[in-house]
């Protein structure tokens, strides 16, 4: 055994070395001491240790010969230049904001805007991101935006947290999704404040930051008492996922019953009335007026009128309300754009916004993402002087809209008629008076913000945006969007099996050449 065990020394040396190396770079890599790089370093150390005591005649010998003193020099250079190499490493690693952003559109560089509000800063910001192992790659991607970030700002700190294994700090900040930034100021202290980013898109970390950097008081009340979506429903009827996305955006959100109150809190920024079954009593129609006339700001969607009680809900004199004052009317009738139909649908009654207009709601990533919408009635406008409109998302040009709906649901047909609204149908818009009396913004259709259709990426950002306008709070839609190049490389087939054999093969053949010359060489010479 111990004849066995001596014969296979030699390979110890190079076990040694080799797990030293890989200790080595675990720990450039990791830019920590951690058990994997020291058990490596560790174990490397004790190989060459077992190697010298085992063989010290041939360690006196290779000290003494003339390899070794061949190689010194070679040694003594590579240990120059690792150590060069080691120090500019260090020195880098020391200074993260020395850094070279050398792609054509900046794409490692944050915003400008948000460089400006980084340099703004008045407080110390402190970012803890919640990844689960799950998102190892994404908390990386995380952690490269947040490198960014802090090199633009000494006020900017950061670390990481896993929701699964700290469960109370990730109830302490209400986290609502797993893979989120949560920025926070005067943290620990009784006047903490935190807003959250549920991804890594620079508006979302730009709304996040701005919202602790200057913070705005939005408070929306959501009308209930009439059927609306259940605002603590998590499933795809209701809307429990988009109040808390309109949270991590800075709202304070709470249910207002007109009919108990009989009128709008004096606190509020927005008043929302998302797809309402049964009818508003007068007296809850009349409060939204006053409200609006005030000053207010409301969003309101309703959805087609496909039931009996639908059609009882439409005589609540809301809607009349909005025609006279606003010039809106919603039309009695079911949008049909079979252009950009959901597939596999006989008539376009799921369909893709194919327009939007210029407003500051209509961002370059919403139109981006798209939106979508199911079973939406059309709007037709003739606003007085004094209200100016705002068309936001439209049809297109060859959908129509069926007024003959109880045809359509009992047997399944549909053709336009000289009744029915044809062309570029108007789905969603703004409206605000001239004076500043209020601010509205009216979709004809309420599920396109319920949980089953807001994971249609822009819905979220259409919905969101729309109450920030109504909120007077642009600024956090307000970022340029970032340009975005495109580029492709198409390699032929002969070329790329070409190309894979010099890079996998090219390298280790020339190696294995020069070293046989090499070998031949000195061979000649002695």
């Amino acid at each position: 055994m111990n004849v066995t065990v001596n014969r296979n020394a030699y390979i110890l040396p190079w076990l040694g070395i080799a797990l030293i190396v890989a200790g080595a770079i675990v720990t450039i890599i990791t830019r920590r001491f951690e058990l994997l790089n020291n058990l490596l370093l560790g174990a490397g150390a004790v190989l060459l240790l077992i190697y010298a005591v085992m063989r010290p005649d041939e360690i006196r010998e290779f000290i003494g010969g003339r390899q070794a003193r061949y190689g010194t020099s070679t040694v003594l250079s590579i240990i120059f230049f690792a150590a060069i190499a080691g120090l500019l490493y260090w020195m880098a690693y020391q200074n993260e904001d020395w850094r070279v952003d050398v792609t054509e559109t900046g794409e490692f560089t944050p915003p400008e805007e948000t460089i400006e509000l980084l340099e703004s800063l008045d407080e110390p910001v402190h970012v803890i991101g919640f990844y689960t192992v799950d998102l190892a790659q994404q908390r990386e991607q995380a952690r490269s935006i947040l490198e960014s970030l802090a090199a633009n700002s000494d006020s900017l700190t950061y670390e990481f947290q896993d929701p699964e294994i700290n469960p109370l700090l990730a109830e302490q900040y209400e986290l609502n999704f797993n893979g989120t930034l949560v920025f926070i100021t005067n943290q620990d202290q009784p006047d903490e404040t935190f807003s959250r980013a549920n991804s890594l898109a620079d508006r979302d970390i730009h709304v996040a930051l701005l919202e602790v950097a200057n913070p705005v008081e939005k408070k929306l009340y959501i009308v209930t008492g009439h059927g609306e979506p259940a605002m603590d429903n998590f499933g795809p009827e209701g809307i429990g996922t988009t109040i808390g996305l309109l949270e991590d955006q800075g709202f304070t959100i709470e249910p207002l019953n007109l009919f108990t109150t009989g009128s709008v809190p004096d606190d509020a920024t927005v008043v929302a009335l998302i797809g309402p079954q049964s009818p508003l009593d007068q007296s809850e129609v009349d409060a939204l007026r006053t409200y609006i006339e005030n000053g207010g700001a409301a969003f309101v969607a309703r959805d087609v009128v496909d039931s009996e009680g639908r059609s009882i809900a439409e005589d609540d004199g809301l809607n009349g309300y909005l025609r006279d004052a606003w010039g809106v009317t919603l039309r009695n009738d079911v949008i049909i754009d079979q252009d950009l139909a959901r597939a596999g649908q006989t008539f376009g009654l799921e369909f893709l916004g194919a327009e939007y207009g210029t407003s500051p709601i209509i961002t370059t990533d919403l139109q981006e993402f798209g939106t979508r919408f199911s079973l939406a009635r059309s709007i037709a406008t003739e606003p007085p002087e004094s209200v100016t409109i705002t068309e936001l998302v439209s049809t297109s040009g060859d959908a129509w809209g069926e007024t003959d709906i109880t045809t359509l649901s009992e047997q399944g047909t549909a053709e336009p008629g000289e009744a029915d609204a044809q062309g570029s149908l108007i789905i969603g818009l703004s409206a605000e008076r001239a004076e500043g009396e209020g601010r509205i913004v009216v979709f004809g259709d309420a599920d396109f913000v319920t949980n089953a259709n807001l994971v249609w990426g822009g819905n979220s950002i259409l919905f969101a945006n729309a109450l920030n306008w109504l909120a007077n709070d642009e600024l956090t839609i307000d970022l340029a969007p970032r340009e975005s190049i495109q580029r492709q490389v198409n390699i032929p087939e002969q070329q790329l099996r070409m190309l894979r054999f010099v890079s996998t093969w090219f390298g280790p053949i020339l190696m294995g050449v020069i070293g046989i010359v090499v070998w031949r060489a000195r061979r000649q010479r002695v």
